[in-house]
């Protein structure tokens, strides 16, 4: 379901349809939940866009948790800070990136972490999609969750980009998730692979 295509309002406000973000967001919500994140978590999307996944998990952990949503598009940063307003979410940080994996985030200092629909085979090299799972299962602490929504990538680069550096840093998998997703403002059918780090 695609958003509404609408004229933009006189006053500069966005001019998404709030219902369609609104069946997006319980969609990737009830998702976030199945896969286990819960209230009071402080949470990373890496490479979050504009929200589609980062807004449902911030409702998800609730005001007693955080996302840390980074990107390094300024602009999708900057519609991501407009859809958390419309949406009355306000525990949302967004956070730019350099273009390089490296995140300015301490080792285990989240309680989970996101890799949806980033690991783009015809953006990014094997050593570089390695990278990004690496850094992230870094700032992941003991107990924590890494999921993964592999869009994009072939079966043999899931196994040697995502499992084999995930299981090297001392995570096991904890869930695999196939059904329906929210994947460029529209729901689709996918697989989200979690993983767990060993305490």
């Amino acid at each position: 379901m695609a958003e509404t295509q609408q004229q933009p309002p006189a006053d500069g406000t966005s001019a998404e349809s709030v219902t369609d973000l609104e069946r997006l967001f319980a969609a990737a919500e009830h998702v976030l939940a199945r896969v286990g994140f819960r209230a009071g978590q402080t949470c990373l999307d890496f490479g979050c866009g504009h929200g589609n996944y980062a807004i449902p998990l911030a409702r998800l952990v609730g005001p007693a948790g955080e996302v840390l949503a980074l990107d390094r598009d300024e602009a999708a940063l900057h519609r991501l800070a407009e859809r958390a307003r419309r949406a009355g979410v306000e525990n949302v940080r967004t956070l730019p990136a350099s273009g390089e994996p490296a995140l300015p985030l301490a080792n285990g200092s989240v309680d989970g972490a996101l890799l949806y629909d980033v690991l783009h085979d015809h953006y990014f090299s094997p050593k570089q999609r390695t990278a990004m799972v690496e850094e992230a299962a870094r700032v992941v602490r003991p107990g924590g969750r890494l999921s993964v929504f592999p869009r994009h990538m072939t079966d043999r680069q899931i196994a040697r980009d995502v499992v084999a550096p995930a299981r090297r840093l001392g995570f096991e998998a904890a869930d695999e998730h196939r059904g329906r997703l929210v994947h460029d403002d529209d729901v689709t059918e996918g697989r989200i692979l979690t993983f767990r780090k060993a305490e």
